[in-house]
């Protein structure tokens, strides 16, 4: 069997300041444009800030849904954490300047609330109109469902729907408005705009489903696991496999289709050396997980990716590597792990992995199977241990990781998975011990 290896890529510092040029220029250009070459508005400074707050206002709405369309360099540079906050941050931003917006139109025009009249006012206004109720009605149930705690897919239907007429009235009232894009660079910028976001949601709702066909893997095996998990082996359907990085994670879908809405993003436990065969494992919380236990061999499943930064691949130089979890996040680190023992990788390793009981660890005989092909040191951590107990206890802190880590631990890479708070707390640990954040990576369960 030929071995895959994925072209190593370090997203660094320089790869995310030219992101955000991007952003920044797809939030401030069509600004730009309207002043320089329309010049300012004759109405006073209420016209000012309407047009102002109306086009960074559109230009925010663009970034945010063009930021969770799974561009895979620009989960790589940053993390989807990071991707999807600053989604969210951005959303609000443009919610913001969408009602004052509205507050300065309803102000400066003199029609004043007429203008709301969709019988007698324009097209224009009503795109503006129907945009707005579509925009408010996405806030209202981005407030509710934490209490209300509705299925995800269906919420995400709604969201995703509403949101689509939100992008699709709101670049109407601009082109309806017609003296915005009057002039042949304005309307060009517009026009651009626009086909970059059908554009991208042709690529997120087509391409990617016919290409996740074409990569068809079928259930070979599914099992419980110690932990209450789930572990999922799948095998390639007449195709070599698709390549990944140690540590990546792919979006999973079950159905007769790839077109099926319903999906979820897991980690990827298996080594990277042998795409062919993947598995997963998964805690068994919810229903899409209870439904993976009811699968049966022979089941075709449909992958999207892979995604994501966290990987070993371009530190083939580091001199060792720290492997940190909490709960489930050992997967993409068991994965990082069987991948260097393929490799016959010499150098030395130390995992740290945690859980609230002796049973909830995970994958235990995965990791000392492992153990046995690599210079390998583990530790386990448990913060309510029984009587029999005799490793770590408590959580993993900074008098944890004095005691275990190497001398000079400012020159190994550490990877660090599992709960947000956890992942948060021991990377400010680790940066107190004298370790470079820039040699510290992340991935936080539970944000997706």
């Amino acid at each position: 069997m030929p071995r895959h290896r994925v072209l190593a890529r370090v997203h660094g510092p320089l790869s995310r300041l030219a992101w955000f040029l991007w952003y920044l220029a797809v939030l401030l250009v069509p600004l730009f444009l309207a002043w320089a070459v329309l010049g300012p508005p004759d109405s006073g400074a209420g016209a000012a800030v309407m047009l102002s707050t109306g086009l960074v206002g559109f230009s925010s709405l663009v970034v945010a849904v063009v930021l969770p369309a799974r561009l895979p360099l620009l989960i790589a540079s940053f993390g989807i954490e990071t991707v999807l906050a600053v989604h969210r941050l951005v959303a609000l931003i443009a919610v913001v300047l969408v009602l004052v917006h509205l507050f300065a139109v309803l102000f400066v025009d003199p029609r004043g609330l007429s203008i709301l009249d969709l019988v007698h006012t324009t097209w224009a206004a009503r795109a503006a109109v129907t945009s707005t109720v579509a925009l408010g009605l996405v806030v209202v149930l981005a407030l509710r469902r934490p209490s209300r705690q509705p299925r995800y897919e269906g919420w995400r239907l709604v969201h995703n729907g509403l949101v689509a007429v939100v992008l699709v009235f709101a670049w109407l009232h601009v082109w309806w408005l017609r003296h915005l894009v009057a002039h042949v660079v304005v309307a060009a910028w517009f026009v651009v705009s626009g086909l970059l976001v059908v554009g991208l949601a042709a690529r997120r709702w087509i391409w990617l489903p016919i290409r996740s066909r074409r990569f068809a893997y079928v259930v070979v095996s599914v099992r419980a696991v110690p932990g209450d998990g789930v572990t999922l082996v799948i095998r390639a359907d007449g195709h070599p496999g698709l390549p990944f990085g140690a540590g990546q994670f792919v979006w999973l879908k079950i159905g007769s289709t790839p077109f099926v809405f319903e999906e979820h993003p897991f980690s990827i436990a298996s080594t990277a050396e042998h795409p062919e065969q993947m598995e997963f494992t998964i805690k068994a919380l919810g229903d899409f997980t209870e439904l993976l236990g009811a699968l049966r061999p022979g089941r075709r499943v449909f992958l999207d990716g892979p995604y994501g930064g966290f990987t070993i691949d371009g530190l083939e130089a580091a001199p060792g590597f720290v492997f940190i979890s909490a709960g489930v996040g050992v997967t993409p680190l068991l994965s990082m792990l069987r991948t260097l023992a393929d490799r016959e990788d010499q150098r030395r390793f130390l995992l740290i992995t945690s859980a609230r009981t002796e049973q909830d660890l995970m994958l235990r005989p995965e990791i000392a199977q492992v153990r046995t092909r690599l210079n390998l040191k583990v530790i386990e951590a448990v913060s309510a241990p029984g009587q029999d107990w005799t490793g770590e206890t408590g959580r993993i802190g900074r008098n944890l990781l004095t005691r275990n880590l190497p001398r000079r631990p400012h020159r190994l890479h550490y990877f660090l998975c599992g709960p947000a708070p956890m992942v948060t707390s021991v990377s400010h640990d680790l940066a107190a011990l004298g370790v470079p954040y820039r040699r510290i990576h992340t991935e936080r369960f539970g944000s997706v």
